[in-house]
């Protein structure tokens, strides 16, 4: 990723050009995407073209608000103070809400939420807390912040690549909020960054992370089942098998922030019903139209969480099994290939 003096200026001009282009043309879009419904007698076009629509018009209210928010804080130098910051955390709820939102209402997609009593209660708290999610399907991660938001009023600080910083609202929130955006290619750095961010968690704030490290597909599990292999971790390679819905979790940055917030409660967080699709491609053969959106989620207090890290290891995999059975009782259409050794 280019450094933030080049990359910003670039994508930021171009966003505001595209999503004020945009914004202009919605009514075409919108006619354009009715048009190609008709003809091709799918849901598709028209689902996509409301999607662009409010993606952007989103986009181009985000950036907005950051530039008045920036002159209002005298050219970002008091960007970090309280008041700033809960107006940007209103501009990161705004943009997500209207995504999931929109979303929902496009796709018909229904949200099952079935906490624990147990989870349930922890997250309508003001503790801090580290939340460990599956990671698989298209949108999941704004369907997930958007509960957070809405359903407990919380804070998400999310774990995401920084390649997501094309994006230049989400550039500039992940700059202006405790959010870890990493750079992969340097895997203690990123330890670094998710300790930072976990470690200041405050009121009502929650690390999302997911230890898979990315959507599923076969292939993506056959190279990490492969690389496991090669370091000689036999026994992390025959539990990854026995979890046919699931990647082997990475264990890095969930032990990262358990190290760096050892008094936060951990939920673990399932959900199942919106496809494996990764891919665009994949995503507009098998759009997730009219489905449900199961999720679970199961609360471990601190003080239950092991000490050592090799047994940490151990207890994550243990989780990302019972995630596994859940996924296999709730959705066993869910089916993906069984041959995936390395």
């Amino acid at each position: 990723m280019a450094p933030v003096a080049i990359r910003r200026p670039l994508t930021v001009t171009a966003w505001l050009l595209v999503a004020a282009l945009c914004v202009l043309a919605s009514p075409l879009v919108l006619a354009l995407g009715a048009l190609a419904k008709a003809l091709t007698q799918r849901p598709q076009p028209l689902i996509l073209a409301r999607l662009i629509v409010i993606y952007f018009t989103r986009e181009l209210g985000v950036m907005v608000g950051c530039g008045a928010l920036w002159l209002a804080t005298v050219a970002g130098r008091w960007i970090d103070k309280p008041r700033s910051q809960r107006l940007h955390w209103r501009l990161l709820e705004w943009l997500v809400r209207g995504l999931a939102t929109t979303a929902r209402a496009s796709l018909q997609i229904e949200i099952a939420a079935d906490p624990s009593p147990e989870a349930a209660a922890a997250l309508e708290s003001d503790a801090p807390m580290i939340i460990f999610s599956r990671h698989a399907g298209p949108g999941d991660t704004v369907f997930i912040v958007d509960e957070l938001f809405t359903r407990y009023r919380r804070r998400p600080s999310v774990v995401f690549k920084d390649t997501l910083a094309i994006d230049p609202c989400v550039d500039l929130l992940a700059h202006r909020l405790p959010q870890a955006m990493l750079d992969t290619s340097d895997r203690d750095q990123c330890a670094v960054v998710i300790e930072r961010v976990t470690a200041r968690l405050g009121r009502r704030g929650a690390l999302l992370l997911f230890p898979e490290g990315g959507n599923y597909t076969p292939e993506r599990k056959r190279s990490m089942l492969r690389r496991l292999w090669l370091k000689g971790r036999q026994r992390s390679v025959a539990k990854a098998e026995r979890m046919p819905h699931l990647l082997p979790p990475q264990p890095t940055g969930a032990l990262a922030a358990l190290r760096a917030n050892p008094h936060a409660d951990v939920v673990f967080a399932a959900h199942t019903g919106l496809g494996l699709a990764a891919y665009p491609l994949d995503i507009w053969r098998d759009m997730p139209i009219g489905r449900a959106l199961h999720t679970r989620m199961w609360l471990v207090r601190a003080h239950d969480v092991p000490d050592s890290p090799d047994d940490q290891i151990t207890w994550l995999y243990d989780w990302w099994k019972r995630i596994d059975d859940w996924i296999d009782r709730e959705s066993p259409d869910e089916h993906v290939p069984a041959e995936t050794r390395p």
